[in-house]
């Protein structure tokens, strides 16, 4: 038994880039494992950051800590589904998320992710896509999302 090892650390940041092995089997796994909800009990209490010791509370409280909080996938195999799998596991963590080269994503994968996930989402790397269209660059509904690497809308406006 190794009962007295501690939890292991939370995987917050992944950097899976230029990997084209790295599919959408990958990502779910991943994503899944950073957002497994820990007891109260296995989590140090200096590590809350939280005012009221009561457990009940302290879960709420943990709720919005799970998951994952950067991740790199530029360059790998994955489709919409990864999209709509870290979508459904870090919808309240996820403040960067970089897709460049990822060809066989789309504007409604990336749509999706975007409507399902938090303010806190703020950049969003899409280097290399020329599928994507002004069906997402003008369709999502972030304020605060700011997406690097489109250069020329098909529409004919500038983006960054």
């Amino acid at each position: 038994s190794i009962d007295s090892l501690p939890a292991p650390p939370m995987l917050r940041k992944l950097d899976l880039s230029e990997l084209a092995s790295v599919n959408d089997s990958v990502v779910t796994l991943a994503a899944k494992a950073a957002s497994f909800k820990r007891s109260v009990a296995e989590t140090p209490m200096e590590t809350l950051e939280v005012d009221d010791p009561n457990p009940e509370l302290m879960g709420h409280k943990l709720a919005p800590m799970k998951g994952l909080v950067h991740i790199n996938i530029a360059g790998s195999s994955i489709t919409d589904k990864s999209l709509e799998v870290l979508a459904s596991t870090c919808s309240s963590s996820l403040m960067e998320l970089d897709v460049s080269f990822c060809t066989a994503i789309s504007d409604k994968g990336l749509g999706y992710l975007v409507s399902k996930v938090g303010e806190q989402f703020t950049k969003l790397n899409v280097w290399g896509l020329a599928q994507l269209s002004d069906e997402f660059y003008d369709g999502h509904s972030s304020k605060s999302l700011e997406i690097m690497g489109v250069w020329m809308k098909i529409s004919g406006g500038r983006s960054l």
